[in-house]
């Protein structure tokens, strides 16, 4: 698991603006979707973020990119899976169901994944 405060400022920025007056950062994990590049996982009192950086042409122009904004209330289910790759290296994949559309966050550390899963599964029993 990571901190918010240890996030990349640019990071921490937009996650901030997406946030609503109310809304607090609970839970910040570090998936991968590709070598170097990480998925930024925020989890939420209302919703899952996941943001990534992506860079134009060179090395030296980057942005950071919104890859999931799904609120709890629009989430239909949460799988944690776990192939033999993650099994391997003992991570785990989520995939989040919401109407017509499937999200996956790949390549998370297996603990850190269990902690999302829980607590996305606390909030559905509310």
């Amino acid at each position: 698991m990571a901190e918010f405060a240890n996030m990349p400022p640019r990071i921490q920025k937009i996650v901030r603006a997406q946030l609503c007056e109310d809304e607090h950062v609970h839970l910040c994990v570090l998936g991968r979707s590709n070598l170097l590049r990480p998925d930024f996982v925020f989890i939420t009192t209302r919703r899952v973020l996941v943001l990534d950086e992506r860079y134009i042409g060179s090395l030296a122009v980057s942005y950071a990119n919104v890859r999931c904004n799904v609120l709890f209330t629009e989430m239909r289910d949460v799988k944690l899976i776990r192939h033999f790759k993650h099994r391997l290296l003992y991570q785990a994949k989520l995939e989040i169901s919401v109407v017509r559309n499937v999200h996956w966050i790949d390549n998370i550390s297996f603990r850190s994944a269990q902690a999302v899963y829980a607590y996305i599964a606390k909030q559905f029993a509310k």
